[in-house]
């Protein structure tokens, strides 16, 4: 007893040959279902975000980081880190980025521009 293949005539559909006039209709016969219209947003009240740490740019000269260091903490307290400094290319300056609590922004700007006067305070963005 040899085993042959029985092919069921149902299961195989043949196609016609691409360039005939027949395989756009055949291509049609088989096009999907259009899909629905993607929804439209609705009109939403913004929500407020709360931030709890922002970061603070300042650009001073690297002799004045210890002066910067303590402005801010004698102002925010423990809530101030700093996150790093980068030293800017053709200039003698660096610039600092401060994490702050978002409420005590304004104190450390102060304390900054008072203890600085020569700093740069430069973005503020939210971590």
């Amino acid at each position: 007893m040899s085993k042959t293949a029985s092919i069921i005539p149902d299961s195989v559909r043949v196609r016609p040959p691409l360039h005939s006039s027949r395989s756009l209709a055949y291509r049609a016969s088989y096009a999907q279902p259009a899909l629905a219209p993607a929804p439209q947003p609705t009109l939403v009240r913004p929500v407020k975000v709360s931030v709890s740490i922002v970061v603070l740019q300042v650009t001073i000269l690297p002799a004045l980081l210890n002066s910067l260091q303590q402005a801010v903490a004698a102002s925010c307290g423990k809530v101030a880190n700093i996150l790093g400094t980068d030293p800017l290319p053709r200039s003698q300056s660096i610039r600092v980025r401060l994490g702050i609590d978002a409420v005590s922004v304004n104190a450390a700007m102060e304390a900054i521009i008072r203890a600085l006067p020569s700093g740069e305070i430069g973005r503020i963005a939210a971590l």
